[in-house]
């Protein structure tokens, strides 16, 4: 658990680093006055620690809850003056199996932060942000009938079907450097703090259990792609006052 805090140490400093520098380039007034807008296409890189549920997994004989690396999403990132809004959501489900059974383990996270630009540049912006964001993870395994299968013996088998569900709310906390133009780069480090308990639930999400294992979602990146547009007072005038 210390890594994270080093690593968001590290970018403070690089943050603060380059802010100083544009800080002592620019006039105070470059980016009072500048409003955005972005489609974009996050991708969520998360760290969780799920060794818990895994050994029970393991103690039944079932495949573990490995969830997809790399989760793609889609939001929307907004600049108002040096504030930088960002709605998010992101999805990915792995998939596994073999002959008799099928295991899907599906990661949820819904996000809303706000960031403030230590950098005074329309086009550059490093930037803490502070947030919430709920995260989830689904897993599903199921046995399969033999392919073909009689209609008669379908209706006698017993096959095992386990569908059990977890999520948390969090407060996020990190770092962001972003390049925006028509088209918008993002990368972001987030922390995250538990504001709950994790919640075990199985019938979709309706029934809730009981002495369930610990989970952790501790940490993410991000690296998010759009397209929109940024601009400010000048880019308004020559466009709509000036002749």
């Amino acid at each position: 658990m210390k890594a994270p805090f080093f690593i968001c140490l590290s970018l403070v400093a690089v943050a603060l680093g380059l802010g100083h520098d544009t800080l002592g380039q620019q006039s105070d007034t470059t980016k009072n006055s500048v409003i955005g807008a972005f489609v974009i296409m996050p991708i969520e890189f998360p760290d969780i620690d799920s060794k818990g549920i895994n050994d029970q997994l393991a103690g039944a004989g079932l495949p573990s809850a490995s969830h997809s690396t790399a989760n793609v999403g889609i939001g929307l990132q907004l600049y108002t003056n040096r504030f930088i809004t960002r709605f998010s959501f992101n999805k990915n489900t792995r998939r596994s199996g073999s002959t008799g059974y099928r295991t899907e383990v599906e990661y949820r996270s819904t996000s809303f932060n706000v960031g403030y630009s230590l950098t005074k540049s329309k086009w550059l912006s490093v930037f803490p942000f502070v947030g919430f964001k709920g995260s989830a993870l689904s897993y599903l395994h199921r046995e399969q009938a033999p392919d073909p299968i009689p209609m008669e013996d379908y209706l006698q088998t017993q096959l095992r079907h386990l569908n059990v569900t977890n999520s948390r709310a969090h407060l996020d906390l990190g770092l962001g450097i972003s390049y925006q133009w028509f088209y918008l780069i993002d990368f972001r480090f987030g922390y995250l703090l538990p504001l709950e308990k994790v919640r075990w639930k199985v019938d979709n999400a309706q029934t809730l259990l009981a002495d369930t294992p610990a989970i952790s979602y501790n940490f993410y990146f991000s690296l998010a792609i759009g397209l929109g547009n940024i601009v400010n007072d000048a880019d308004l005038r020559r466009r709509f006052v000036e002749p």
